[in-house]
């Protein structure tokens, strides 16, 4: 019974986590596109997730990140010129 418990919390876990992750898709303003510069440039706005908030103030309890790590992130993307799709 307890390992059915943990495996259903273990499940819920991930599938609430995966529900909430951080945008993915985007898209370049100038409309070039370099996939090697768009993983670069996800890695620092990704850092400054972690640069600019309290660690209580990246993840919510179910593990995705908060509305305040998606604004950093989305608002870095867009200084480095692309626009969420």
């Amino acid at each position: 019974m307890r390992r059915a418990q943990i495996l259903f919390g273990v499940v819920v876990y991930l599938a609430a986590a995966g529900c909430t992750a951080l945008p993915e898709s985007f898209k370049r303003i100038d409309g070039r596109f370099e996939e090697n510069q768009l993983l670069n440039d996800q890695a620092i706005c990704r850092a400054e997730i972690k640069d600019n908030l309290s660690a209580a103030n990246q993840t919510t309890t179910w593990g995705g990140p908060t509305d305040d790590a998606v604004a950093v992130y989305t608002g870095c993307m867009a200084r480095h010129g692309y626009k969420a799709e």
